[in-house]
């Protein structure tokens, strides 16, 4: 009996042609059950997401001022905040105890609303 993933019986989860077939054949990530894509269906689907782009119309160039930037887009924590939140985000999908990142995405959180202190003062870090 032929092994279920040798290159023989690997074929494109979209248009099922055999790795033998096509030019490259890509595998997905993850120890799951695995899909894979071939170079032409990646190419396919490349040329259907570029007719998309192009059907999008831009809007219109606006002959007035542009709008004035929210004060919070130009806030000096905006940053360090975003980056928080990224990190609390990538420990609770690992499913890891993000408690100190969640602790330190609120209090700067607090810090941006104007309800807790500067991040500069004495206050100590939970």
């Amino acid at each position: 009996m032929p092994d279920p993933q040798s290159a023989e019986t690997l074929l494109c989860s979209f248009c099922r042609k055999p790795r033998s077939a096509v030019a490259r054949l890509i595998s997905s990530p993850g120890d799951g059950p695995r899909a894979y894509i071939c170079d032409e269906c990646v190419r396919v689907c490349e040329s259907i997401l570029d007719e998309d782009a192009a059907r999008v119309t831009p809007p219109e160039a606006s002959t007035t001022e542009p709008a004035e930037q929210h004060p919070l887009l130009t806030h000096p924590l905006v940053s360090p905040f975003l980056g928080a939140v990224e990190r609390w985000i990538r420990q609770e999908s690992l499913g890891g105890d993000a408690a100190a990142e969640f602790a330190e995405m609120r209090r700067l959180a607090g810090v941006l609303a104007g309800t807790a202190s500067r991040p500069d003062s004495k206050r100590p870090r939970q």
